[in-house]
């Protein structure tokens, strides 16, 4: 009894020993902040740039973006110093650099003047002008200069306001316009010599609408008081404001000029600022002293140089060459004495879509033009083009694959002195990207993941696997085409598994390595954006982890291009590919998983332009893993293939042919034809027996006033393959689409029902052909919307619910999942005492509103007349949300957590127990208490819930997840403007050791035990034999 005693005592203390070992597991705890997750901000692909000027080169370039954020970036590096994100409809029109702050001035329905600190991104002073919206996002219209006088902002608003603006404080020094309604809009201001006594002058230029063409007016203010002194206006005819050059100038001493292209009269005129006298030039005449125009095919056009004053030389270019891609220009300066413009450099024909950009050397303050353009299809070219010698001083090729970034879209020069000339370009790519180059250092910001549109997660093959293919199977011909015997095949496998007994030493010691028996937990580590990139990188073998929470994220973005990503490593970049220009990636499907010896592939469909005026649908296969075409023997899985029609439609089935093991896709067209992908006979067999219950929405149309289903129709001879309209859902008259449920990509049911307090239950209610379609009345006196459970197979609606005086402002958002529906919206309230704010909606379905009851039938069927339980209930909601998920585990078993992207650019997470319909109103009941329902109440704020903690996840737009080999983890991945990928336990990680946990602890503690066993066990033997003899 003592010994058995003994052993009880020895087996608690090890038990209490493990539970001290492993602790409680948290959600997310300060120490796992940075482990289990990380965020990419972006900013988007810069379309203006300002490079403050300085001796030594600027530590920091100033950038506005296509997606309206002003950033600066650290030149040496590419890594983000600060970003200013403007509303989405706030269109950035000019940079300026002021003594090392930033000048921004931006705006469409209200104008805005700011000053920001060049160092923090903080608005120093804000101006807003009353009732003067700015332009077009073309920013014509708009513009500003710094006076070399005193520093001031000369500030041009609508085309029609000129202000004078203290660059300390923001206040306007004058105010001068026009009137409204003036057939002249001015776009430029120089700063320039004057002419008879007039010295201090400002020359704004604007152009005036013509019966056919516009006229240039030039406008003379002095520059103190904003007083018109004069105004010009010389002979000329204009078709666009591109077509107009704004020269020299820059302070009183320069002189400055205006040079333009008449394209009718097919000549180029000049104009010395503050006379009358206008020089016309043939263009004919001017191109002809160059031999790269011998073939032209397009306009001639000024090149953008940059936002460069003082200069008086301009570059004019145009297409040549059969296929347009080849670019050739000329380089003219100004004559000050004739104020002619004289070709004084041939830039020749160069293939590759040059872009241009000017700089002045800080040693001489000679300009020096800069020429990037493609040179090879792995490479790029700088020239530069010394102006006052004549002569190209630099030209440098460097790496560019096509395949990744397309051609050079535009580029930035910086010029500096460290003891001798040196250069820095940033440039653009065609794939959105954000490149820097310079002497000694190259960087590149994917900034094309800023216009991410979706998002596929991959599993990664076993190691297992690989290591099979590589060890067992031989280089031989008789091995690769698999004509081992089941003898040496077994041979083969015995000697692998003996080969690899020489690592268990290895394993050994790392399962019970003793420097982990102080181990403490992992910490996060630095990383940036800019170290993403494939080439900046070893890349390490790709495999699954032992729980399966590193994936390949195949992300598609609006420019075209694919970009996968490694999520346990960072996001570091694993191969991308930019396709052709106009290419509209509208899918990226999964179509052979990695848990077979054949490598992983997707299938990408994109719809592109025909080259006259039509559409046409593309179709690729890709190796997921390499991200290169995947080649087969047979021609009915061709690596690409296209459709000579628009895009409609593009549908995974659930089926898979034979040969390749690959799933296949269905697409449809708008000339209401399905095509198959791929197209062998087996496959369009296999889906003529599919199409008989294979009801479908042709598109999901937002704004569209009815909803339409169709079905498939597969003639016996295989021949046609046919969309047939099978229902027209039409809604109220004053009712519009703006918003349809989503399901996840990947769900499974693990319960068919809802046990309920008194053990009864509640079955779910499971028909995979339901959609939640939600309209808005918003042209009525009390806007409403109407939220719809649609029947695709029929067209009925299951159910519906109107939600009244809502904000027509404000996002409106739904998911569905199960027997689940949730939807977001703002409400205005039902009457003036009524609490405003957002709401989330709740619904779940089920077959009966009965205990135990069920829809009889051993299947289910969209065509019966039953119709779901609904219960419905809304909750008020903290947050303005703007993005909507939900969690994925690999059984289902886990509870779902909903994820909201919210509006303050967070990301949270809430368990769907808090969204309970089923949450009693009144005080709980002894059943209510069984079932462990919450009392009803609102969604109150807690931090704890930010799954993105104090991370600014900036414009998320849509929020996917995969399940993990665990089933207690998702990964989670918010994506649209930044990228926030982290892994989320909604019942916490409970079939996984905490990642503190020490092995090596616990074989130690075991050991210890059994010593103090081995010890003790003698002594209790002596004293229990002294015990029975006295």
């Amino acid at each position: 009894m003592m010994m058995r005693a003994h052993y009880s005592r020895a087996l608690l203390l090890l038990t209490l020993l493990i539970a001290f070992v492993a602790p409680v597991v948290h959600a997310l705890d300060e120490a796992q902040a940075g482990v289990i997750d990380w965020h990419h901000r972006w900013i988007g692909t810069p379309r203006l740039t300002a490079t403050p000027k300085t001796v030594r080169g600027s530590p920091h370039v100033f950038v506005a973006t296509e997606k309206n954020v002003v950033a600066a970036v650290r030149t040496k590096t590419g890594e983000l110093i600060w970003r200013q994100m403007l509303r989405e409809d706030e269109d950035i029109h000019v940079i300026r650099p002021v003594n090392g702050n930033l000048f921004v001035l931006s705006g469409s329905t209200k104008t805005n003047a700011r000053m920001l600190d060049g160092k923090t991104g903080q608005i120093i002073w804000d101006f807003a002008p009353a009732g003067e919206p700015a332009y077009s996002a073309s920013g014509f219209g708009q513009a500003a200069t710094v006076t070399a006088e005193d520093g001031n902002l000369i500030v041009i608003n609508q085309g029609i306001h000129i202000r004078k603006l203290s660059a300390n404080v923001g206040t306007p020094i004058w105010h001068w316009s026009i009137e409204e309604g003036s057939p002249t809009s001015f776009f430029a201001v120089v700063e320039a010599k004057g002419f008879d006594k007039h010295d201090s002058v400002l020359y704004v230029i604007g152009l005036t609408r013509g019966v056919a063409a516009f006229s240039l007016e030039i406008a003379v203010l002095d520059s103190n008081t904003g007083e018109r002194i004069k105004t010009f206006n010389p002979k000329s005819s204009i078709l666009r404001y591109e077509d107009v050059q704004v020269l020299g100038g820059g302070s009183f001493e320069k002189t400055g000029y205006v040079a333009w292209l008449e394209t009718e009269n097919k000549q180029l005129g000049t104009l010395k600022l503050g006379s009358d006298r206008v020089n016309h030039q043939t263009l004919k005449s001017i191109i002809d002293e160059s031999s790269g125009f011998d073939q032209i095919v397009g306009p001639l056009e000024f090149e953008y140089l940059g936002p460069l004053e003082g200069r008086t030389a301009f570059v004019l270019s145009a297409a040549v060459g059969e296929y347009h891609d080849a670019k050739s220009a000329i380089l003219l300066e100004i004559d000050e004495k004739t104020s002619k413009a004289l070709v004084t450099f041939d830039f020749l024909e160069r293939t590759g879509f040059s872009v241009f950009s000017a700089a002045y050397k800080p040693s001489t303050q000679d300009l020096v033009i800069l020429r990037a353009y493609r040179a090879e299809v792995e490479s790029g070219l700088l020239e530069l083009v010394d102006v006052t010698k004549h002569e190209t001083t630099m030209q440098h090729e460097f790496e560019l694959a096509h395949d990744q970034f397309g051609h050079i879209t535009s580029a930035s020069l910086e010029l500096f002195n460290k003891g001798q000339d040196q250069y820095r370009v940033s440039f653009t790519t065609m794939d959105g990207s954000f490149h820097s180059y310079a002497d000694t250092e190259r960087w590149y910001r994917e900034e094309s993941l800023a216009y991410a549109t979706g998002v596929e997660l991959l599993d990664l093959p076993e190691r297992k696997l690989w290591t099979q293919e590589a060890d067992e199977l031989a280089h031989d011909a008789k091995t690769a085409e698999g004509h081992l015997s089941l003898i040496d095949r077994y041979t083969q496998r015995l000697t692998m598994h003996l080969s690899q007994l020489k690592d268990l030493p290895q394993f050994l010691i790392s399962y019970a390595n003793p420097s982990s028996l102080f181990r403490k937990a992992p910490k996060a580590v630095p990383y940036s954006e800019v170290g993403i990139g494939a080439s900046n990188r070893t890349l390490s073998p790709l495999y699954r982890d032992q729980f399966g929470v590193r994936k390949l994220m195949i992300v598609s973005t609006g420019k075209g291009k694919l970009v996968a990503m490694d999520t346990a490593n960072k996001g570091q970049i694993v191969w991308s590919r930019q396709f052709n220009w106009g290419h509209d990636i509208k899918n990226v499907f999964t179509v052979r998983p990695a848990n077979l010896r054949l490598p992983p592939l997707i299938a990408v469909v994109a719809e592109t332009g025909d080259g006259s005026g039509g559409h046409m649908i593309r179709m690729y296969r890709l190796n997921a893993l390499t991200g290169q075409d995947y080649e087969s023997e047979s021609h009915f899985f061709p690596s690409s293939s296209w459709i000579p029609a628009g895009y409609k439609n593009a549908i995974k089935l659930p089926f898979e042919e034979s040969e390749e093991r690959t799933q296949v896709i269905v697409i449809a067209d708008d000339r209401m034809h399905l095509t198959t992908f791929p197209t062998s006979i087996e496959v369009q067999e296999h889906f003529k027996n599919f199409a008989d219950n294979f009801y479908f929405l042709l598109d999901k149309k937002i704004g569209a006033k009815s909803l339409n289903g169709y079905k498939a129709i597969v003639s016996a001879d295989l021949e046609r393959m046919d969309i047939e309209p099978t229902w027209t859902l039409n809604f109220p008259e004053d009712e519009e689409i703006v918003t349809f449920g989503e399901r996840p990509n990947y769900e499974v049911m693990a319960s068919l029902g809802r046990v309920l307090g008194d053990r009864g239950v509640m079955y779910k209610y499971q028909n995979p052909n339901y959609v939640t379609v939600i309209t808005v009345a918003a042209k009525v006196a009390v806007p409403f919307m109407t939220v719809y459970l649609v029947d695709i197979a029929k067209g009925s609606i299951l159910y519906q619910a109107t939600h009244d005086n809502i904000g027509l402002d404000q996002p409106i958002l739904a998911t569905q999942f199960e027997n689940n529906v949730v939807y977001t919206f703002w409400s205005e309230g039902l009457s003036t005492y009524d609490a405003r704010g957002y709401q989330v909606a709740s619904l779940e379905l089920y077959e009966s509103g009965v205990r135990n009851d069920r829809i009889k039938g051993e299947t289910f069927s969209s065509f019966s007349s039953q119709r779901p339980h609904v219960i419905a209930q809304s909750f008020p909601f903290p947050y303005e949300a703007v993005a909507i998920g939900v969690t994925t585990t690999k059984a289902g078993i886990s509870s779902k957590d909903l994820l909201f992207g919210l509006g303050r650019d967070s990301v949270m997470a809430l368990n769907h127990r808090w969204l309970d319909p089923r949450r009693p109103t009144s005080a709980p009941t002894a059943m209510d208490k069984e079932e462990m329902l919450v009392p009803y109440g609102a969604i109150q704020e807690d931090t704890r819930m930010m799954l993105s903690y104090h991370l600014e996840v900036a414009g998320v737009r849509k929020i996917v997840t995969a399940p993990t080999l665990l089933e207690s983890t998702s990964v989670v991945v918010a994506y649209g403007h930044d990228l926030f990928v982290t892994r989320h336990a909604p019942s916490k990680t409970f079939d996984i050791l905490n990642e503190d946990f020490s092995k090596s602890q616990l074989l130690l503690t075991i050991m210890v035990l059994l010593v103090m066993l081995v010890i003790t066990k003698p002594m209790m033997d002596r004293k229990e034999l002294k015990e029975k003899w006295f």
